[in-house]
Formats: structure tokens, sequence, C-alpha cells
């Protein structure tokens, strides 16, 4: 059985919630033997993430018959098994990450049918695949966001270094979240910033680590020429002298802790690799 893992922030595109999931699922997919399942869901959530990783425009990269949507279909007639997911999925890195679409239909009326879907699509998904990545959107207003939350088993925390939004996360905010385990981590990170990641963890007295997605202009092109893929493969093995190379130090701190909270960093099963 694998591991789902939420990706959510408490606050509306000032943590690279989106940017974060697509940087760690590229790097996941490139550097571990674990499958991994971008699990795509609702429509508002879709196009930042397929812009991202996919180099053609999204709908020119899909199919009639494909995505959440058909997978749906599926569960409804008693149909679905985990082996059937990859074939309604687009492959990013053969063998390695896949992206399975989210839904064409508006949010108001997708949701509400899905409430009973989407716990057996997760379970399916999760027996087919050793990760299913999820874009959980931010705040807990939202029904869904709440769904996808409990039904997590990690949660990661997309945070920014504005410190009012900080004190009201730790302070009011935290507590709200299932009890499963969580990853806290900077979006947009700027190490110039008086409010770095040392300072963050000392001023809320963080019992656990905090990491960092660090800002780099040569990933918000890539992000929007569907191109992180490539950015992220031209950028491993960096020297350390090089513009990028501490953004990809930080970018693979984050994604080893992702694979040891799914106890997944044995080497005969979603280990690093070389």
């Amino acid at each position: 059985m694998g591991h789902s893992v939420v990706f959510w922030s408490p606050v509306s595109g000032q943590a690279g919630n989106t940017s974060n999931l697509a940087v760690i699922a590229g790097l996941l997919g490139l550097e571990y033997s674990a499958r991994v399942l971008l699990f795509g869901h609702a429509q508002s959530r879709r196009a930042a993430l397929e812009q991202a990783l996919l180099p053609r425009k999204p709908e020119e990269a899909r199919g009639d018959d494909i995505g959440i949507d058909a997978l749906a279909r599926l569960v409804r007639h008693r149909k679905l098994q985990p082996g059937m997911i990859a074939n309604y999925t687009l492959p990013l890195l053969q063998h390695r990450l896949d992206l399975l679409p989210g839904s064409d239909q508006p949010d108001k009326a997708w949701m509400p049918s899905m409430k009973t879907e989407l716990q057996p699509l997760l379970e399916a998904a999760k027996r087919g695949y050793d990760l299913v990545l999820i874009d959980g959107g931010n705040g807990t207003g939202s029904g869904w966001s709440r769904q996808l939350l409990q039904q997590a088993d990690v949660v990661i925390v997309s945070l920014n270094q504005n410190r009012l939004l900080l004190e009201r996360f730790f302070h009011q905010q935290l507590d709200s979240l299932p009890n499963v385990h969580r990853l806290l981590v900077l979006g947009q990170y700027d190490a110039e910033a008086s409010q770095t990641l040392k300072n963050t963890a000392r001023t809320f007295a963080l019992r656990e680590p905090l990491y960092a997605v660090p800002h780099r202009a040569g990933l918000m092109d890539a992000l929007q020429a569907g191109q992180v893929l490539d950015f992220l493969f031209r950028n491993r093995r960096v020297p350390r002298d090089h513009e990028h190379h501490l953004f990809m130090k930080r970018v693979r701190e984050l994604a080893q802790a992702v694979v040891a909270a799914c106890h997944l960093d044995k080497p005969f099963f979603g280990g690093k690799e070389g």
C-alpha cells in the first residue's frame, strides 16, 4: 500500500504550494525508484500544475477518456482496479511519474458528486503507486480541502516568510490540522529576508524540521513554460558555486523528508538511486 501526500497552505497564492508540489514530484521522479502519481482533481487546481509539467498546452496533451472524470465513472460502476489507473494518466517519466489530469467540470458541480468517490479512488491509487501527491489547495473553509487533509498520510504545509501569517498559523491554525505526519516548508523562500529558517524555527520554538523551496527566477520561467522536469534535470549535478546549487540542495532535502515520512527510504523500495 502506498501513501498519500497532500500539499496544503493556510494562505492563498503566497507560499508557492503548487510549485512546491511540482518540483518535489519532479525530483522524486528523477531521483527515486518509487512510482509516483500526481493526483489531479479539481478544475480550479488543474491548470497551474499541468502548465508547469506539460510543455504543450494541457488540452493538446489530453485524450478524450483520461483523467479523474474517467476514473470516477469506473468507481460508480464498481469497475476500477489499481492496475487500471496508469491507463488514464499522462506519463511524465516512464514507470516513475504519472499525471492524472483533473476534472473538466466546474468545482461547484464536481466536488459534491465526488464526496463518496474520493476515498475509493485514493485507495485504488495507493495500491497502484508508492506515492500519491495531491494539491490540497489552501485554507480549511472548503469541505473538499478538509476531506483531502483528513485522508492524507502526510501533509506538506506550505508557508511563507510573512511574520503575521506565520503567527496566525502557529497560534491559531496548526492545531486544526489532522493528527498525521506533517512537514513544514517555506515556499518562495528568500534567504536574504529577516524571517530566515533559523529565525522562524527559533521564534515559534519548533521541535520539528523546517524546510525551504527557494525562489528562483529560472524556476518561475520553467513553471510558465511546462519545463519543470527539464529545469530539474539540467540542475541536478550543478557545482557548489552554481546559482541553482542551493535551490537543488533545499528541494532535495524536502524530497528526502517526504520519502522518509512515507517509509520508502530503503534501497530496495523507493530508495534513492545512484
